[in-house]
C-alpha cells in the first residue's frame, strides 16, 4: 500500500526557526536525513523515499551526500530530480559518482576518497571507509560548529579520530553488517551527546538503546518515526 504524501511535514521542517548550536533532524527512513543546523541543511541517503512534491517541499538545501549504491540508499533518477530542485553539490562513494556522471555537472559531483575531507562553503564532510558487501563510505559532517556522523548501514569500523556531537548509526536489519553490537561500538568510540538509530527491528533499537544507556548515560538515544522530526541543543565544548 502506498504512502500518502508528507510534503506538509517536509515543509513544517523547512519552516523551522533553528537557532545557534541547535540540529534539527528530520527522518525519511531507512538511512534518510535531512539535519538542518542554523545556516546549513544536509541530505543524506535519501535513495527513492521522496515523492515528487516531497521533492519540490525541499528547500535550500546545501549538500545531498550518498553513502552507497544500493537502492535502499541510492536513487539515480530520484536524485536528479533532487539536484534539479536544489542545485546542491552531491557527495558521494566513488560507485555512485559514476552512475551520475553524464547527469550531474562535474562541478557539482564528487566521487570521495577515505580520509579526505571535503569543503563546501562552510559546510565539510569527511569521507570513512565502512564495512559492507560492497564499498561503502561513512561521513562525519561539520556545519555550524556542529558535528554529525552518518554510518550507512556499515558494520563496526574504530571511528576515535572523528568525534561527533550526533551519532547517526544503523542498527540491525535489513543490513548484513549492521547490529546493536556494532552500532554500540560506533557510539562508543564517537563519544555523542545523541545517538540516532536507523535500520534494524523495533527490538534492535531497544537492544542498541539499553546499551547505550547502561555504559553511557550522558548520551540520549533516539529512535525518531519516518517523516517526522526532532530537535537538539547542544554545548560547545571546548
Amino acid at each position: 500500500m502506498f504512502r500518502k504524501s508528507k510534503a506538509d511535514e517536509i515543509g513544517k521542517f523547512f519552516a523551522l526557526q533553528v537557532k545557534k548550536n541547535e540540529l534539527a533532524v528530520f527522518y525519511l527512513g531507512v538511512s534518510g536525513f535531512i539535519a538542518r543546523s542554523s545556516s546549513q541543511t544536509v541530505l543524506l541517503d535519501p535513495a527513492g523515499m521522496l515523492k515528487d512534491d516531497e521533492v519540490k517541499a525541499l528547500k535550500a538545501v546545501n549538500l545531498l551526500l550518498f553513502t552507497h549504491n544500493h537502492l535502499d540508499h541510492f536513487s539515480s533518477g530520484k536524485t536528479e530530480a533532487i539536484f534539479k530542485a536544489t542545485a546542491a553539490p552531491i557527495v558521494a562513494e566513488p560507485k555512485v559518482a559514476n552512475k551520475l556522471k553524464g547527469k550531474i555537472p562535474v562541478d557539482k559531483l564528487v566521487g570521495v576518497q577515505p580520509g579526505k575531507t571535503y569543503t563546501f562553503g562552510d559546510l565539510t564532510a569527511t569521507a570513512i571507509q565502512g564495512i559492507h558487501r560492497g564499498p561503502i563510505m561513512l561521513y562525519q559532517i561539520k556545519m555550524d560548529d556542529i558535528t554529525l556522523f552518518h554510518g550507512g548501514d556499515s558494520g563496526y569500523v574504530s571511528l576515535k579520530e572523528y568525534p561527533s556531537q550526533v551519532a547517526i548509526v544503523p542498527v540491525g536489519r535489513m543490513s548484513p553488517t549492521a547490529s546493536p553490537e556494532n552500532a554500540f561500538k560506533m557510539v562508543a568510540d564517537l563519544k555523542p551527546d545523541v545517538a540516532i538509530s536507523m535500520h534494524g527491528s523495533e527490538k534492535q533499537k531497544r537492544q542498541f538503546e539499553q546499551k547505550v544507556k547502561e555504559a553511557m548515560p550522558k548520551t540520549t538515544v533516539w529512535a525518531i518515526e519516518s517523516y517526522t522530526f526532532k530537535t537538539v541543543s547542544l554545548e560547545q565544548k571546548a
